[in-house]
């Protein structure tokens, strides 16, 4: 008698790369929550306006760890909404460090996609704030106490697009990983893992 003790929920290995990574996308949009709300607070993020003087450190130190945790799950998030064999919730927390120390090379290349990509985000955010300024001095503030102005509509639009590119940067790992795995017959202790 066989008995599985946890039976694979249904894979979906027809999945195309683009279908895979459209599922990761709206997931990953949904788990980066906290980050977006971190990017629609001027107060945490720009000095110009902080909400308490030297504030704007701890504001961007949060946006990078909550970023790169972002990238750091995105592999469970594609297992979760996108399985596949060998690429399952329950497995992906051994299928990822594997591919890392047997495939180094590939593993680290796809970390280097999503870092250039979360670059993008950065570049794109300069051009929009480039293109939209969000904040300007106020003209009539006296020479020797400026304050600004900030144009919260041109800001948003800066934080959601920088926003939508660092879930892109995640997705996109995940997936790439995903595309990997889905490649490799995995063992455990002997067995074949399907």
């Amino acid at each position: 008698m066989e008995i599985e003790l946890s039976p694979p929920r249904t894979t979906t290995d027809s999945v195309t790369f683009t279908g895979a990574l459209l599922r990761c996308y709206v997931a990953t949009l949904l788990v980066g929550a906290p980050l977006a709300a971190l990017l629609l607070t001027p107060g945490l993020m720009r000095s110009r306006v902080a909400l308490v003087p030297g504030i704007t450190s701890f504001g961007i130190t949060a946006f990078l760890v909550l970023s790169f945790l972002l990238i750091a799950v995105a592999p469970r998030v594609s297992a979760r909404v996108a399985p596949g064999a060998g690429w399952r919730p329950g497995l992906v927390r051994k299928v990822g460090p594997a591919l890392r120390r047997e495939l180094p090379r590939q593993w680290w290349g796809r970390a280097g996609e999503a870092l250039l990509i979360f670059v993008a985000s950065q570049l794109t955010g300069g051009f929009i704030a480039w293109m939209m300024p969000y904040i300007w001095a106020d003209p009539a503030s006296p020479e020797d106490q400026v304050t600004w102005v900030l144009h919260y509509p041109n800001y948003a639009t800066q934080a959601v697009s920088m926003y939508l590119v660092i879930c892109l940067a995640a997705a996109w790992f995940g997936t790439r990983l995903r595309q990997l795995a889905l490649g490799i017959d995995f063992v455990d202790h002997g067995q074949p893992v399907a």
